[in-house]
C-alpha cells in the first residue's frame, strides 16, 4: 500500500477525487467560515476513500499480473 509504485499512481488520484468531494460536499461550510472538528473528519476520509480504493485497484492489477506471469 505503500510502495513507491503504488504511492506515485494512488497518490494524485486520492489528491483530485478527495479535493473534488471536499468541495462538493463541504465547501460551503469552509468557506463560511462553519467548519467544525466533524467537518474536517470528513474532508479526511474524502482523501482516505479514494486513495484505498484506488490502492485496492492497484494491488487488484497487479496481483492479476503476477499470477500470471506478467508485469
Amino acid at each position: 500500500m505503500f510502495s513507491a509504485p503504488s504511492l506515485s499512481r494512488c497518490v494524485p488520484i486520492a489528491i483530485l477525487v478527495g479535493t473534488l468531494l471536499s468541495l462538493v460536499n463541504q465547501g460551503t461550510v469552509i468557506a463560511s467560515g462553519d467548519a467544525t472538528a466533524a467537518t474536517w473528519w470528513r474532508v479526511l476520509f474524502n482523501y482516505l476513500v479514494p486513495f484505498c480504493v484506488s490502492s485496492a485497484g492497484f494491488f487488484s492489477c497487479r496481483r492479476a499480473a503476477w499470477r500470471t506471469g506478467t508485469r
